[in-house]
């Protein structure tokens, strides 16, 4: 699988190339073998509200949001709010580009299957994300 990372919006600062190590350093560690591309578009949070409320039915803004398809050349996308990332990162005493990886890495887990809606996933999927961003 290879891994595409787009920037469509301006309001935030979007280190590809680091993200783009991160994604393929997740890809191997997870062992993901799928053919085709994964699509990681970086966008404005209007667009993640517009997306949120369209795909998914839930009203407001959403940080991350993934899409799985079956079949070539789009193995799925990957939409992650920065915007999003910069204000979890200043209220939480992080960096924002750590931030952003993470995000990166969660969307890529939820696009391999992984859940977050129960605390018991949350903790398995913070772990395995943590495991994920160490180099």
């Amino acid at each position: 699988m290879s891994i595409q990372l787009v920037n469509r919006q301006t309001g935030q600062p979007v280190p590809l190339r680091r993200l783009a190590r991160v994604a393929a350093r997740a890809v191997r560690r997870l062992r993901l073998r799928v053919r085709g591309t994964l699509a990681v578009t970086f966008v404005d949070d209007r667009t993640m509200q517009r997306i949120n409320r369209r795909f998914l039915r839930h009203r407001g803004l959403t940080d991350v949001v993934s899409f799985r398809y079956d079949g070539e050349p789009i193995a799925g996308e990957i939409l992650v709010a920065p915007a999003a990332a910069r204000r979890y990162a200043r209220a939480h005493g992080l960096t924002y580009a750590d931030e952003l990886a993470r995000y990166v890495v969660h969307g890529l887990l939820h696009w391999a299957g992984h859940d977050d809606r129960t605390a018991a996933q949350q903790r398995r999927m913070r772990k395995l994300e943590d495991r994920l961003l160490t180099p």
